[in-house]
């Protein structure tokens, strides 16, 4: 059984990127700016650059967090019962309260 498909993806997606790039955005910038020896385009590579990097390894730490919560029946219960949109938003942000 499958319990994610490419919608639940782009929903997960989207709330994970949200949810790391203010983080990013708060810690990086100033560096990024600060930093001296590097251009406007070098700088705003290394920045988009970090916010990629970080943000697949948010995603697939959710995934994998939320995979691993679904070995509870209850959980997986309550998973397959809500809709496509519930169920990427529940994955996008399972580390949220971390």
């Amino acid at each position: 059984m499958s319990y994610y498909n490419m919608s639940i993806f782009k929903v997960a997606a989207k709330k994970s990127f949200l949810h790391i790039s203010w983080l990013v955005a708060l810690i990086g910038i100033p560096i990024i700016f600060f930093r001296g020896g590097l251009d406007l385009t070098e700088k705003t590579l290394l920045f988009v650059g970090f916010l990629i990097f970080f943000w697949l390894a948010y995603l697939g730490l959710c995934i994998l967090f939320h995979r691993l919560s679904l070995r509870d029946e209850n959980n997986r219960f309550g998973y397959l019962a809500k809709s496509e949109t519930e169920r990427g938003e529940e994955v996008g942000s399972h580390l949220e309260g971390w």
